[in-house]
Order: structure tokens, then sequence, then C-alpha cells
């Protein structure tokens, strides 16, 4: 099984990766695990981040749909959540 270390927070927040991070944490999604463990590649990261916001806070997405995606999502990772 693969390990990928967590990234400190406050570190990631020194980044071009700041504004992302802290919208994020004021909608409460994704958790902070999610940019700990994206933050090893800044530019992918933000890619994520753009992605994220676009379908889930700003997108036609209806919300019944979301919660299917997160469903499906935390069974792909054998997530309990």
């Amino acid at each position: 099984m693969a390990h990928v270390t967590l990234l400190d927070i406050e570190v990631l927040r020194r980044t071009k990766l700041r504004p992302y991070i802290e919208k994020c944490l004021v909608h409460r999604a994704p958790d902070p695990g999610f940019h700990a463990v994206m933050g090893h590649n800044i530019d992918l990261a933000e890619a994520m981040f753009v992605a994220w916001d676009s379908l889930f806070n700003k997108g036609r997405i209806p919300h019944p749909l979301k919660e299917v995606i997160r469903v499906q999502l935390s069974r792909m990772a054998s997530c309990s959540y």
C-alpha cells in the first residue's frame, strides 16, 4: 500500500494555494486532509481546487447528485465516512 505523507496546512497556506485552502475551510469541503495530500503537487492541487469550486460551489449540479458523488468517492476509497 502506498504511503503519502500529509503536509502541514500552515505551510501550504504560504503558497499560492492559500486562497483555495481558505475558501475550502470556510465551506468545510474538501477537508484539510485533501489539501495535505494534494499539496505535494501545487499546480495539480490548484487545478483540483478550481474544478471542485466550479462543480460543487458554483455549478448547477443538483444537491442529490453531489451526495451520490460523495458516497461513490467514499466507497472507492474504502472510507466509512
